[in-house]
């Protein structure tokens, strides 16, 4: 059985245990990348894992060999598996990066559809979350490819004498390329696929967010975040935000609990809590507020490493 047939094989088990454990989606084309990671020659591997730092992680470790066997370490829940202490709810680890905490996640606007896109966030870094609205890990890494590529133009050749060559894996990549295609037309566009027209969050992705459900005063953020510095400023922007939320319009709500939540004081992690929370359900996203429950209950971790053998 080809690489791709297993993982092919292996996608429903893991897409309903997501859908179960997460209350979330799983395109098909995850499977395409586990089954291009299991596959990769020797050349290929050598340049995704020593010359790029790029490695399945997160969720992807369900499609691994015993991976639907793995359970979470000391009573923790799941859904923390490789959740860093600023991740948005939104985010849901796919890959690990190679430095300063990087690491690529699935962008979820809504649970009750397909991720919008890969998204990245540099946990030990300002941990803000950005998108090149790649569709697909895959072509995820054709981004990091190119912009290697642009780094060897750059710094010259010289700097990367013995280094893994780049050809062997663009090799692989196309040759996935049309199961990545095929993968994407049977689950069909996702909804929320074009990263702009959003609100500017200014520290991470802007939320899509539904007729009516408020202003979520986008170009204030800067203000907020400057205000967070002093409690006494912070109160008369989290009562607004509560008093809007309660009123039935949770724009200004989310925006204020995702800023809160990256800023991660511990003096406003409840606040973060309440308003994130209701946010999402207000908005229908309750596996959202249920991840941003969970998250803030067991931030101080010492590892995001939660899934190991029984």
């Amino acid at each position: 059985m080809s690489s791709l047939e297993q993982m092919h094989e292996r996608f429903p088990l893991v897409e309903s245990h997501v859908r179960r454990v997460y209350g979330l989606r799983l395109p098909r084309h995850l499977a395409v990348f586990a089954a291009f990671w299991a596959s990769l020659p020797a050349g290929a591997a050598a340049c995704l894992g020593e010359r790029l730092g790029l490695a399945p992680w997160g969720i992807t470790d369900l499609f691994a060999d015993g991976g639907l066997d793995r359970v979470a370490r000391d009573g923790l829940d799941e859904r923390l598996h490789c959740r860093f202490r600023r991740d948005p709810a939104e985010f849901v680890t796919v890959m690990s990066g190679d430095s300063d905490g990087l690491h690529y996640g699935f962008w979820y606007d809504d649970p009750a559809e397909l991720p919008s896109f890969v998204a990245f966030n540099w946990a030990r870094d300002s941990a803000e979350t950005w998108t090149n609205g790649a569709p697909t890990l895959l072509e995820q890494i054709r981004i990091r490819v190119a912009a290697a590529r642009r780094d060897v133009e750059l710094d010259g050749p010289e700097h990367y004498e013995g280094m893994p060559p780049f050809e062997p894996l663009e090799a692989a990549l196309d040759a996935f390329a049309a199961a990545d295609a095929e993968a994407r037309a049977a689950d069909g566009p996702p909804r929320w696929a074009d990263p702009t027209g959003r609100p500017d969050a200014a520290i991470t992705i802007g939320p899509v967010l539904p007729p009516g459900a408020g202003d979520p005063r986008a170009a204030e953020a800067g203000n907020r975040l400057d205000s967070y510095r002093d409690p006494a400023a912070a109160a008369p922007v989290i009562a607004q935000a509560r008093a809007e939320l309660a009123a039935g319009r949770p724009a200004l709500a989310l925006m204020v609990g995702g800023e809160l939540h990256w800023l991660d004081a511990d003096e406003y992690r409840a606040e973060s809590t309440d308003l994130l929370a209701g946010a999402y359900r207000a908005l229908g996203r309750d596996a959202l507020a249920e991840i941003v429950e969970i998250h803030h209950a067991n931030r101080d971790l010492r590892s995001v490493e939660i899934l190991v053998a029984r």
